[in-house]
Order: C-alpha cells, then structure tokens, then sequence
C-alpha cells in the first residue's frame, strides 16, 4: 500500500509540474499530508503499547496453566487495530501460537486470556511476542517483534509418585535411623529430663521442670545418625540402550524427583549429581546440588529435574567418583542408572568403603537383574530394578 501511495505522489507531482494547474498541487499536497499523518500515527501508536504477561511460572505435570495477556495503550492516539501473535511451545498446546486482532481507545487496557496444559515437564519460552498495527487509511503497517531477553521461561516439573508406588520403601534406608551410638542429638525429639551437670548448654535448661522439682533440669534428646542422601542420576544416552532410551531416562527423572520430594517432605536432607545436559547453559559439565533440607531447596531441585536432558555425556562411574568427594560419612548414597555395568559395582564398593549407606535403582529392563540383586546383597547394598509404574505416563 506505502508503495503504490508514493507512485501515485510521483505521478500527480509529474503532472502537477508539466500541467501547471493548481488542482494537481492541491491534490498532491492532500496525499503527503496523509501520508505524512498516516506514519506518524502508526509509530506512535506502536510505541505507546506495552504489554505483560501474568501466569504461575512453576507448575507440576497434568496442570492447566492460564496465561493473561494484558495490552495497554499508554498514549493519546487511539489503535484502529492491533495484531497479536503469541509464539507458544508445541508440547503444551495445539496450534503453537495465540493470534487475535483487537482495537484499543486512548489509555485502555485489554486483557487476553490462553490456556496451556502441562502435559510434558521441561522450561519453556513464551514467546516472542508479535505485534502489528497500522494507521486508519491502511497505507502503513509496522511490526514490532518481543526481544528474546524479555520472552518469559514457564517451569513444569516432573511427575511426583509415591515412593509405594515405585516399589520402594518409604522409609529405610532413606532418613534419619535410631541408633545407639550418639552421632548427635536430635533436638526435635525430647526422651525425658535429668539433672543439670557443669558444662551442660544452658539451652538445654528445662526452666518449667527446674522450678517445678526445685533443681536444675536438662532436656534429653533422642540420639540418632542422620543419613543425608545424595541422588545420583546417570543420564548418559549411550548407556541406555535401545530406542527406550527416552522412556528410560524419563523414568529415572520421576525417580529421582519422587524420592527427593519424599525426603524433604520427612524433614532430611538431600542433594542431586546428574551427568545430564542442563538447556539453560548448554554445558555438559556435571549438575550438582549440595546436600540440604527444606522445601526452596526442593525447588531447586525440582527445577533441575524439569529442565534436565539425556545426551552423550560423561560415563555415570566417573560421576559416582568425583561427585561424591564431599559426601559426609554415614550418608546414603542413590545410584539411579539403566542396567548394571562392568564398571558400575566397583564403584559403588569403594563408596560403601567410605562409609556410605548405596543404593542401587536400575530403570531399564534386564534379564540378569536377580543376579545383580543377588550380588548386591552379597556386598550389603540394596538394589531395586524399576521399569514400569502403573497410573503414570509422563507422555500422555
């Protein structure tokens, strides 16, 4: 349309000049003013529009996600019309994208609504987001595209079972144990009292039972070994093996996430290794959460896990090895990979040497997997093979 405006301004312009009447200068100055009119309104118009998105930005898998679109025009001059077109992730909707066509007064607001559905964990981009107007003689049209530093990162995280529903037990050997030796004394679980000795913390003072008996009294704790767990999650591609592989590796993520969930949830502490591939940075250099409680850090973990792919990556021993350095004695150490390997029991020996509580989770189907367990138990390490779950499809 701009084109055929200026080719027109051109050609009154030449007949004005060679005519010389009047009604042609006229008519020519109409058309640049309107062109004129008709740029400047559609700039303007462009950049008196801001828009936002609101939505819950971490959800977990099968949720709905509802997502408000909010288009303000902050200036004078009105839109006649706006398009929008919304680029969204293909495995959360169908169609990919949101497209409307709306008007906005001086100063209006307009809220639009979509619909996604978490049916896939993962850190989706909304986005970029497209805008195009025009003035009301539909001479110009302008289109502004949504930098890709201001397109917004939705969170879903992996499906979370019960650990019953894995076939794993829902209490040893993951938490805290009773024991005799006194590692330390959980403050959480008074056993009685008994009378002040020097050298006692004045915290532990029971001032009501003090005043009640007329004596000093010192709370008593229960004592316990506490056992951190690290979760080891081998997402090296070429050690799954089959066309299964994706099937596998997401087995092991809901795994992984459902015993984390489980920990944090009976107030222990845990931490994650992964050789998988993180999108958000694109290195293949190993994840690593340290040991901690409490729920940011699930969240932490979580969103590790919702992001985390399989891909040609380091080998999953030299991940059990470097990863658990740090680790504190007595800690229990998970192992979650596809199948056992040559490589894989001396590993888990050593740190069952350096006082870790291992456990063994295999995920994909073995045949050898009664020997496997029959050899771990010979070594004292519990192992667990995990292949299907019923009532849970993390790609429907």
């Amino acid at each position: 349309m701009t084109e055929n405006l200026l080719l027109l301004i051109l050609t009154v312009f030449g007949l004005a000049v060679l005519l010389r009447v009047e009604f042609f200068f006229y008519i020519l100055y109409l058309l640049f003013g309107v062109y004129f009119l008709a740029q400047v309104w559609t700039r303007r118009s462009m950049r008196q529009i801001t828009h936002t998105r609101a939505f819950t930005r971490r959800v977990f898998l099968g949720e709905k996600i509802e997502v408000e679109l909010e288009i303000t025009n902050s200036g004078l001059l009105p839109v006649p019309w706006l398009k929008v077109n919304e680029t969204l992730p293909i495995e959360l909707t169908s169609p990919s994208f949101y497209r409307r066509v709306v008007s906005l007064a001086p100063h209006e607001h307009l809220v639009l609504r979509y619909e996604l559905d978490g049916r896939r964990r993962g850190c989706y981009r909304l986005g970029p987001l497209r805008l195009s107007t025009g003035d009301i003689f539909g001479i110009g049209d302008l289109e502004v595209r949504e930098p890709d530093s201001q397109a917004d990162n939705l969170t879903v995280y992996p499906e979370i079972v019960p650990l019953r529903k894995l076939g794993l037990p829902s209490h040893t050997p993951f938490g805290t144990l009773p024991s005799k030796e006194r590692i330390f004394e959980d403050p959480t679980r008074i056993t009685g009292v008994r009378d002040y000795y020097s050298g006692d913390s004045l915290r532990r003072i029971d001032w009501k039972t003090s005043a009640s008996v007329g004596r000093l009294q010192v709370k008593q704790y229960e004592p316990a070994i506490s056992l951190e767990t690290a979760v080891y999650l081998n997402l090296n591609k070429d050690e799954y093996l089959g066309g299964s592989w994706r099937q596998a590796t997401e087995l092991a993520i809901v795994v992984a996430a459902s015993l984390a969930t489980h920990l944090v949830e009976e107030r222990q502490a845990v931490g994650l290794c992964t050789n998988g591939v993180d999108p958000l940075n694109g290195e293949d250099d190993a994840l690593a959460l340290l040991v901690r409680k409490g729920r940011p850090h699930l969240m932490s973990v979580l969103d590790v896990l919702a992001r985390v792919q399989a891909g040609e990556t380091d080998p999953f021993v030299g991940l059990l090895r470097q990863q658990s350095i740090d680790l504190p004695w007595g800690s229990t150490a998970v192992a979650i990979t596809p199948a056992e390997s040559e490589e894989l029991f001396p590993s888990l020996i050593q740190m069952q040497r350096r006082g870790f509580n291992v456990v063994l989770i295999l995920v994909a189907p073995t045949a050898s997997f009664r020997s496997t367990r029959a050899r771990a138990r010979q070594l004292g390490i519990q192992a667990y093979r995990i292949t299907r779950r019923e009532e849970m499809d993390v790609w429907q």
